[in-house]
């Protein structure tokens, strides 16, 4: 029985992008599961019975509370001997990184679903890109989420090509065509636009993920009020919690709020039946290691308009599956929408061959086999 054990700052991380991964090891017979984040009521209550639930609060940012969290995570890494630890997300990945060199860990895995410094400038890009460097560093490989993400790390010298790779066609989870199930599309669409009183003629963008500027919230919003002064049928579907909307600008999100086009529904546990009611997929992000919530939505027969960051491109095929917009720029995001508003032919199109493309490239259980047989590699040392 071989040991694993992951480690996220907080719950949701592991709910969201590894608790089917778990399981499916689980199943397997040939591997024990452990996991590592903040103490959580949520963790206790939801968690696997097979898991063995380790509990660490890691504060996100800068903390003095960083050298407990190393030492409460090394303790356990030394007690347990586990054969891998898997780490993600900017604090649990350095901490757990150097924990576990420390503790002479023998497969120290670092996915590396994203790069926080991307974007940032000035003393504050020096200082993340170390914190990144030495997460690295302290690793023995390094699977990244997506091809543009480890070709700019190269590029940055993060690493070297022969300590890293991108599984299959990357992606942290791929996707679960079970629960996308684009065979439910007609009948999940008529429901949720029934609900939301939304037409059949009536043209809607989506957009899924926390209200947050780095999520290119500010820039979607603007590009909307505009568009919705000359085509009164279109709306927008914000899919996601309002408690971290502080970083938008206010008086653009005031707006929207009033607005009857918009609609804010909050976090929803159906999202695939939201993305059914939808026309088109807007992704504006700044930075991502990949484009889970893109690749979700295009199995649903959605094309997706994406900003031409690193990880974001990777989860479409420009022109094929969707469009690409400049990053931080509303008037480029607007003219994307107002391109697949008034070319019916294009929308259905790219949303047909989305569909095909994630089908092909992402399904969730072929993903698991390759990630599996990776961790079977570092293991046994044949990687």
């Amino acid at each position: 029985m071989k040991k694993i054990c992951f480690v996220t700052t907080v719950y949701m991380t592991y709910k969201c992008f590894l608790k089917q991964l778990s399981q499916y090891l689980y199943e397997t017979g040939e591997y024990d599961i452990s996991l590592i984040c903040n103490n959580e009521e949520e963790a206790r209550k939801d968690m696997p019975s097979y898991v063995h639930y380790y509990p660490v609060d890691m504060k996100r940012g800068v903390s003095l509370s960083a050298f407990g969290a190393i030492k409460m995570i090394g303790e356990i890494l030394e007690r347990e001997k586990f054969d891998i630890v898997q780490y993600s997300t900017p604090n649990a990945a350095f901490y757990t990184s150097i924990a576990a060199k420390k503790k002479q860990v023998p497969v120290r895995l670092y996915c590396q679903w994203g790069i926080r410094y991307m974007g940032f400038e000035g003393w504050k890009r020096t200082i993340f890109k170390y914190l990144e460097k030495k997460t690295c560093d302290n690793s023995t490989f390094i699977e990244v989420e997506s091809h543009n993400i480890r070709n700019f790390s190269l590029e940055e010298k993060l690493y070297t090509s022969d300590k890293s790779c991108v599984i299959w066609n990357g992606s942290a989870s791929g996707v679960d065509l079970n629960k996308f199930d684009i065979s439910q599309k007609n009948y999940w669409r008529k429901k949720i636009r029934t609900m939301l009183d939304l037409s059949d003629e009536d043209i809607v963008f989506a957009f899924a993920g926390r209200l947050t500027a780095d999520k290119g919230v500010n820039e979607l919003l603007e590009a909307f009020l505009n568009i919705e002064k000359n085509y009164p049928y279109v709306k927008l579907l914000m899919l996601g919690g309002m408690d971290n909307h502080e970083s938008l600008n206010q008086s653009v999100f005031e707006q929207a709020k009033k607005s009857k086009n918009i609609v804010f529904t909050g976090n929803v546990p159906n999202v695939e039946e939201y993305y059914a009611a939808s026309d088109v997929f807007v992704a504006p992000s700044y930075r991502e290691g990949f484009g889970l919530v893109v690749i979700e939505a295009e199995s649903m027969g959605l094309p997706a308009i994406v900003s031409n960051v690193p990880g974001q491109i990777d989860a479409i095929k420009e022109n094929e599956t969707g469009l690409t917009c400049v990053v931080k720029d509303s008037s480029s995001l607007k003219q994307a929408m107002e391109k697949l508003i008034k070319d019916i032919d294009l929308r259905i199109s790219l949303g047909s061959e989305a569909a095909r493309y994630v089908e092909e490239n992402y399904e969730q259980k072929k993903l698991f086999r390759y990630l599996k047989k990776h961790r079977d590699e570092l293991i046994s040392g044949e990687k």
